[in-house]
């Protein structure tokens, strides 16, 4: 269930069975790692929040609705959620997904909503269906993935508040136009794309080579994907390879260079300034400071 992530050898995600499972709770925060089988046969699964959410993706592809929007969602997207709001999902391959979820409480969030300059949420933390995987999600996703790779506590606190941060801060709080109208057959091969650069991140990720893939001209499989995915396929693949290439520099002591190629970078300065970019600082530094961070305590009990 976990992301592939090109060839490169990062923390494998816990091994657990299909459901949500708790993992911490605190006055502000919880944790969910939720794993999902199902497929395309299954019924849509309709519900309410209790509180708001946010649900990282971290594999797999699956389309949801609630009253802020819809949109076909992959790896690297964060999916939005309101309190009281309703929300719909709808599995329009087979291979399942995994996220992991948050819930948080308002304090919390108007606390950080303060701290990146977000402004006041009002009744309503978001008025988008999700943001859009791209480079600004980069590190928060990859911080959610090495924290439930990890089981450790203060890792899966600081996922959730960079989380957070990154979603009131990308302009969720602004409701974006709708999604347009797509096929089932095309939410299909979007979803078959999305799964292949999850998976093959390193290899031919092209708009030709991914259109290809979809069945669909260049031209008209870059509608669909972005009328689906709120981003261009490009967007897509540079965050997957960015994600990958900070989870590596974070989990492993793999040499810079190789990390770069094995996330699918075939040049090393574009992938430094893409780096810097993203995440503020070189590759270099980033994996001193990663590794100055959270320890490896266990996850136990409540938080």
């Amino acid at each position: 269930m976990g992301p592939g992530l090109g060839k490169l050898a990062v923390a494998a995600l816990p091994a657990r069975p299909w459901g949500a499972h708790a993992l911490g709770r605190a006055a502000e925060v919880a944790a969910h790692d939720v794993v999902c089988g199902h497929g395309a046969a299954a019924p849509i699964l309709e519900g309410e929040y209790t509180s708001t959410h946010i649900s990282v993706i971290l594999g797999g592809a699956f389309h949801a609705r609630t009253s802020e929007g819809r949109a076909l969602l992959g790896p690297g997207a964060l999916m939005l959620g309101n309190a009281a709001g309703a929300y719909e999902y709808r599995h329009v391959d087979d291979g399942g997904d995994r996220s992991l979820v948050f819930e948080y409480g308002g304090e919390l969030l108007d606390e950080v909503a303060s701290a990146v300059g977000a402004g006041p949420r009002g009744e309503r933390a978001f008025a988008a269906v999700c943001v859009p995987a791209s480079a600004s999600t980069a590190e928060a996703v990859m911080l959610a993935h090495a924290a439930l790779a990890s089981g450790d506590l203060e890792a899966l606190r600081e996922a959730a508040l960079a989380v957070a941060a990154v979603a009131l801060s990308s302009g969720s709080n602004r409701r974006r136009a709708p999604a347009r109208d797509a096929t089932a057959a095309q939410a299909r091969r979007v979803a078959r794309v999305l799964r292949h650069v999850e998976a093959h991140s390193d290899e031919d990720c092209s708009l030709d080579a991914l259109a290809a893939r979809a069945g669909l001209s260049s031209y008209h499989f870059l509608r669909v994907f972005r009328g689906l995915t709120g981003q261009t396929p490009r967007q897509f693949v540079i965050a997957t390879r960015l994600r990958a290439a900070a989870l590596a520099l974070h989990t492993t002591t793999a040499p810079v260079t190789s990390i770069a190629f094995d996330a699918g970078f075939g040049d090393l300065s574009h992938f430094h300034a893409s780096f810097a970019r993203a995440f503020g600082t070189s590759p270099q530094a980033y994996r001193r400071f990663r590794r100055a961070g959270p320890g490896s305590r266990e996850l136990r009990g409540t938080w």
